[in-house]
């Protein structure tokens, strides 16, 4: 029996692409570990913390936008020992305190998703009073906005002090 395209499977990759990075093969978060990936089209690194990799997002719609990358390879979150989800855990609430101290949003957004790339990662959003998805999670995809390099230096660097 064939495999629905992602167009039938409602944008789906193929299973048998899926389930190779949800094993670690080919998964593009893990070669960026390994690498030491500091910048590239998508986040500019802020810090290695316990258990993580914050990184800040290039497009910074909402200023402050992270991702926390955990640093061992699961697709969930019950899927590390007990001790490592408290390392996770308290990685995201330094994380969220940080941006707190740098950003004063109203709201903080903690989104554990992984439906592109099977990888434990959260999506940390500053929420501001007045910004255009009151009803709804951040889409980054709608008004993109992106800084000058010396922006994303200066912007990391404010948010490490925060974290100390």
């Amino acid at each position: 029996m064939a495999q629905p395209t992602a167009a039938e499977s409602g944008g789906w990759m193929p299973r048998e692409t899926w389930d190779a990075p949800v094993r670690g093969e080919s998964c593009p978060l893990c070669a960026e570990l390994a690498w030491g990936v500091q910048a590239n089209a998508y986040f500019y690194k802020v810090a290695d913390l316990r258990l993580s990799e914050l990184r800040l997002a290039a497009n910074q719609n909402v200023p402050g936008y992270c991702v926390l990358v955990c640093k061992r390879h699961v697709r969930e979150p019950y899927e590390l020992s007990p001790d490592e989800r408290g390392l996770f855990f308290e990685d995201m609430m330094a994380t969220g305190l940080a941006l707190e101290r740098v950003f004063q949003p109203i709201k903080m957004n903690f989104e554990l998703l992984g439906n592109i790339v099977p990888h434990l990662h959260c999506h940390v959003n500053p929420r501001y009073y007045g910004d255009p998805w009151p009803d709804s999670p951040v889409r980054p995809g709608v008004q993109p906005v992106y800084l000058t390099p010396s922006e994303y230096r200066e912007r990391a660097a404010r948010i490490r002090t925060a974290l100390r």
